[in-house]
C-alpha cells in the first residue's frame, strides 16, 4: 500500500517538474530564429550570420525563417504567438514595436508579448538620389528642390523614414511619402528615376559605386565606413538620425535560464570576429547591448520616433 501510494503521488508530480527537467536539457532540438523580413537584406545577413554562430554555441541547429509582410510585423506576430519554451525567438525590429502601434492594428502587444533579449547590430540608412533630380549633388541641393516641388520618398515602413520626415520639418521642403513592399524595389525605383529617394541600406553600395546614385547623407549616427567623405545629417546642422537596431527576442514568459541563455549567446555571436566581418560587408553597425541596456536606449529613441510621425501626420487617428 505504501509503495502503491509513493508511485502515485510521484506520477501526480510529474507534471510540475517536467517543465523543469526540459530546462535542465535545454535546447533538446533546433530552434526557429524568426525574421519579419525576406532573403537578402540587411535584417536576413545578420540572422544567417547569428544562426551559424549560435549552432556553434548551443550544439543544435538554428533555422532561420523569413516571415516577411505587413511592414516586418508577421515576424513579431510569429515570435509573440509561439510556446514561451526557448524553441522560438527572433529578431523584433524598432518599427514593429514603435511604429507600428501608432499606424496599425496589431495582434501583439509591443511591451508585454515579448520577452526581450539583446539587441547585436543596427542597420545604416543613407539618403541617395538618383536619375529624376539630376542637378542634386548636395543635401541643400535636395532640401531646395523639395522646396520647389514635392518631393517622393519611399521606405519599407515610415520608421526607417524618419529622419526624411524630419527633414522636411526642420527646413519646410515637401515630400510624398510611399511604403514599398521591398527595399531592393525602392533602390530600382530610385536608380530608374520613378522615384527620388528612399531610405537606402546595404543595397545602395553597388549602386552608388557604379554611379547610379549619388549619396548626400548618413541617415544613421555614423558615417558609412564606404563613403566616409559623407558627412551624416547631423553634422550637416539638423538634429535627426533614423535608428534601426536590430533587436532579439522571444515569447513573453521565457524561463529564466534559458532567456539568460539565448542572451548570451546572442551578445557572443555579435562579437564574433566572422559575424562582425559579415555584417562589415554590408555596412551593419556593431551594436551589442544586453537587454538592460538595449530597453534603455529604445526609450531614450522612442519620444524622438514618436514625435517625427505625428508631425508628418503619418499616425493612424483612432476612434
Amino acid at each position: 500500500m505504501h509503495r502503491r501510494s509513493f508511485f502515485a503521488a510521484a506520477a501526480l508530480a510529474a507534471p510540475a517538474f517536467a517543465p523543469a527537467l526540459a530546462q535542465g536539457r535545454w535546447p533538446a532540438r533546433e530552434l526557429q530564429l524568426v525574421t519579419g523580413f525576406g532573403p537578402g537584406g540587411g535584417t536576413d545577413v545578420v540572422a544567417r550570420a547569428i544562426a551559424a554562430h549560435m549552432e556553434k554555441s548551443l550544439g543544435v541547429s538554428v533555422v532561420v525563417r523569413n516571415t516577411p509582410g505587413a511592414g516586418g510585423t508577421l515576424g513579431p506576430t510569429r515570435i509573440a504567438q509561439s510556446r514561451p519554451d526557448g524553441y522560438t525567438f527572433g529578431l523584433v525590429g524598432f518599427s514593429a514595436l514603435v511604429v507600428a502601434p501608432l499606424t496599425m492594428d496589431l495582434p501583439y502587444k509591443p511591451w508585454e508579448s515579448f520577452d526581450f533579449l539583446a539587441c547585436t547590430s543596427e542597420l545604416r540608412i543613407g539618403v541617395p538620389v538618383g536619375p529624376s533630380l539630376p542637378n542634386v549633388r548636395t543635401l541643400a541641393d535636395f532640401i531646395a528642390e523639395g522646396k520647389r516641388r514635392s518631393l517622393n520618398i519611399a521606405s519599407t515602413n515610415p520608421g526607417s523614414a524618419v529622419s526624411f520626415f524630419d527633414l522636411a520639418r526642420l527646413t519646410g521642403m515637401q515630400m510624398t511619402y510611399v511604403q514599398i513592399p521591398s527595399i531592393t524595389e525602392a533602390a530600382a525605383q530610385v536608380a530608374g528615376g520613378h522615384i527620388d529617394s528612399y531610405t537606402g541600406t546595404s543595397e545602395m553600395i553597388g549602386l552608388v559605386k557604379g554611379g547610379n546614385l549619388r549619396m548626400l547623407a548618413s541617415a544613421s549616427v555614423d558615417r558609412w565606413p564606404e563613403f566616409p567623405e559623407v558627412p551624416t545629417l547631423i553634422e550637416q546642422g539638423f538634429e535627426t538620425a533614423t535608428r534601426q537596431l536590430i533587436i532579439w527576442a522571444g515569447p513573453a514568459g521565457l524561463p529564466a535560464p534559458i532567456r539568460e541563455r539565448l542572451e548570451a549567446a546572442l551578445l557572443a555571436a555579435a562579437r564574433d570576429p566572422e559575424v562582425l566581418k559579415r555584417q562589415e560587408a554590408t555596412s551593419i553597425a556593431p551594436r551589442p547591448l544586453n537587454r538592460t541596456d538595449l530597453m534603455q536606449v529604445v526609450q531614450e529613441v522612442r519620444p524622438g520616433v514618436e514625435a517625427a510621425l505625428t508631425a508628418s501626420g503619418m499616425v493612424r487617428r483612432r476612434g
